[in-house]
Formats: structure tokens, C-alpha cells, sequence
């Protein structure tokens, strides 16, 4: 008899994380070798390798794309329900997901509000899977894709910004960079909606703090970001022009709105 956690391993199941343990297994565990030599440098493995960030080292293979791509959906799909749940995204005429891969959360959305428009932002070899995403979704009339990078500019088509798991992913200054971006493109009453694990204040051993730990050494390891606390997620926005005006609890994450100082 199959259980419940044996049937999350069926990629046809509402909430699988079949494509997150492939990443797992085929990526993330591979980044522990050499943990030492990150801890002892603060270098990341591709800067061990004189190669600028993690993604662009993944971005030579393909299939590891592909991977990267299915585990990254999967893993939002895990948390929708919660951020649903958790915020009012009819109060938004148009939302932009910067970062957003293959759609997977704004077609959530635009399901739900049936009004609502929006716009993927993210590398171009995301491009035809969130096309085909929201082809079969039946939201391409309200929903589109826009290839670019991040850290030179971001399209200013919003009156709100969501930015899902990318800040954990890069250093403070690569993270001011991201934000003041999106800073720049946002209208005076824009809204910006960090949506982020939060680490303890102080150091804890229950499974979500150590699930956080867990991922903090991923994030040395990979890409060379860090999982904050959430007061130092409040730093980071004001330090890029924003002021943070609610925290939303969802689930294991946390989603701070903020407006524009």
C-alpha cells in the first residue's frame, strides 16, 4: 500500500516532489563535495572553478536546466495553497513575477483571479516552457513571458512585483541589485512581496529551523547566497529603497509587502 509520502514520488500527484529528490539527488548532493573548501573560502563550487555563479556553470548542460526547471516547480507548487491563502492578490491589476522559470505560481494565480494580468521575468531558456504552461492553462491572453536578466533591468509593465526564493539565492549586494531594480520600474502605490524562509532570530532545532540550516549551507555551496532572518530581509529592503509594512505568515515562509519610501 502506497503512503502518503511514498505517493509524493508520483509526478502526477497534486503535491509531488518527484522532480525536487532527481534534483536532489543529481545536483544538490554533488555541491557537498568540496563543502570544506567553500566554508574555508566563501567561494561558491563554480568560483572554485573560476566560474562567475552556479547558474551559469548549470547552464552549460541542458539536462541539468531541465532538471533544475521541473524541481523548481515542483517546490512551488508545495507552497501556492499557503500564499494563496495567505495574501489578497485581487487588490492587483497587474502582477510581474521576476523570476518566475516556467509560470508555475502566476498560473496559480491568474486561475484564482480571473482579472488579474501578468507577466513572467526571467532567463530567455525559461521562455517556451511557461508559453506552453500557460497555452495549456488557457491564460495566454492575460499572461506573458519576458526574457531578460534580473541584475541589468526589469520591465516596468506592474503595479506589483512578486519575488519568490531568488534573494536567498545571491550575496547582499547581488540581492540590492535585484531589488533596486525592481524599485525602479514599480508606480508610487506599487507593491513589492518578498516571499522567503526566514531563519531564526536565534538558533533552534526544530525540523523547520533545521530544514533552513540545511538549505543556508545549499545556498554557500550553489549559487552563494544565504537564508536571512527576517530582520535582515527588512534591512535589505530599506537599504534598496523600500519599507517593509506586513509579514504574512505562510506555511514554513514568509511574505513582506512592502511599498516604496
Amino acid at each position: 500500500m502506497l503512503t502518503e509520502l511514498g505517493a509524493g514520488l508520483d509526478g502526477g500527484a497534486k503535491r509531488s516532489f518527484k522532480n525536487l529528490i532527481i534534483f536532489e539527488g543529481s545536483m544538490l548532493v554533488r555541491r557537498w563535495d568540496g563543502l570544506l573548501d567553500s566554508i574555508m573560502s566563501g567561494k561558491t563550487a563554480a568560483q572554485l572553478q573560476d566560474i562567475d555563479d552556479n547558474f551559469e556553470l548549470m547552464a552549460r548542460s541542458p539536462e541539468h536546466v531541465r532538471i533544475f526547471n521541473e524541481a523548481m516547480t515542483d517546490l512551488t507548487r508545495l507552497v501556492t495553497h499557503d500564499l494563496r491563502q495567505a495574501y489578497d492578490f485581487g487588490m492587483i491589476s497587474h502582477l510581474m513575477d521576476v523570476g518566475g522559470g516556467s509560470g508555475e505560481l502566476m498560473g496559480v494565480v491568474a486561475l484564482v483571479y480571473s482579472t488579474i494580468r501578468g507577466t513572467v521575468f526571467d532567463l530567455p531558456r525559461c521562455a517556451d516552457a511557461a508559453n506552453q504552461h500557460f497555452g495549456h492553462l488557457g491564460i495566454s491572453d492575460r499572461i506573458d513571458f519576458v526574457a531578460g536578466d534580473f541584475f541589468h533591468e526589469v520591465p516596468a509593465v506592474s503595479d506589483a512585483i512578486i519575488v519568490k526564493s531568488i534573494i536567498h539565492d545571491w550575496n547582499d549586494e547581488r540581492s540590492r541589485s535585484i531589488l533596486g531594480n525592481c524599485r525602479k520600474v514599480l508606480p508610487q502605490k506599487g507593491r513589492l512581496l518578498l516571499f522567503e524562509r526566514a531563519m531564526p532570530e536565534l538558533p533552534s532545532t526544530d525540523d523547520a529551523a533545521r530544514s533552513c540550516a540545511m538549505s543556508d549551507l545549499n545556498m554557500l555551496r550553489g549559487p552563494g547566497g544565504r537564508e536571512r532572518t527576517e530582520r535582515e530581509y527588512y534591512r535589505l529592503l530599506t537599504e534598496s529603497g523600500f519599507s517593509p509594512i506586513a509579514v504574512l505568515r505562510a506555511d514554513r515562509f514568509n511574505l513582506i509587502v512592502s511599498r516604496l519610501c
